[in-house]
């Protein structure tokens, strides 16, 4: 058992250190929109979706073949690309814009009033941001299934729990490193002072080096040409 757990413990810091960076950055963005258990809880669906894929992929069922699971490269080009447009705009806001973020709150009220208490409540626990996380985590985690698939495949199925479980303890031990690093104060300020040139890079780098790692670009260069 011991074996198994310390088996797990270097998988998976030896698959999940860049995570740590990329969960800084999102800690860093804590807002009205984006809450810490935003974060954790898309941090912890992201990583249950790799774990399925791995099992079913030690399995010898094939799902999706990698060069397609690449395009997932695309959404953190696209959060990237859109972080750096969102920041351009915080710097030259107007009047205008103002009464146009009014017109946008008043307008979601109007919506808010036709919503009934579930779909509220729904909206609360299964928030974009979530999805943002766990999609970032997942794109990023080709790594992570090329190590556990054969990792899984010699494993039998106490030991495939065991180190689940070891996992969903290390999650929560990433998160908490990653949330108390962004809180040093040379650390969050740095983050705070050049966020918006750190975000789009590392999202955009982050993508372009999945979609290369997956042999992507010339599934999308033979699609397009």
């Amino acid at each position: 058992m011991s074996g198994t757990i310390i088996t797990a413990l270097i998988s998976f810091v030896c698959t999940n250190v860049d995570d740590i960076f990329i969960l800084m950055l999102f800690f860093s963005k804590i807002n009205k929109s984006i809450k810490v258990y935003h974060i954790i809880l898309g941090q912890y669906l992201g990583i249950c979706v790799l774990l399925i894929i791995s099992i079913i992929g030690a399995l010898g069922i094939s799902i999706v073949p990698p060069k397609y699971v690449g395009l997932l490269g695309l959404f953190p080009i696209y959060l990237g690309v859109n972080e750096y447009f969102k920041y351009k705009k915080e710097i030259k806001k107007n009047e205008s814009e103002n009464q146009k973020e009014k017109q946008d709150t008043d307008l979601n009220k109007i919506t808010e009033n036709y919503n009934n208490s579930i779909a509220i409540v729904i909206k609360k626990v299964i928030n974009p941001s979530v999805f943002k996380v766990a999609s970032v985590t997942l794109a990023n985690g080709g790594d992570n299934i090329g190590i556990y698939i054969p990792l899984f495949s010699n494993m039998n199925s106490i030991e495939i729990f065991i180190t689940i479980i070891t996992f969903i303890f290390l999650i929560a031990i990433w998160c908490y490193i990653a949330k108390t690093l962004s809180e040093y104060n040379f650390i969050k300020k740095n983050i705070e002072k050049y966020k918006h040139i750190v975000i789009p890079i590392v999202f955009i780098g982050l993508g372009i080096f999945i979609m290369v790692e997956s042999d992507t670009i010339p599934l999308i260069y033979n699609k397009i040409f």
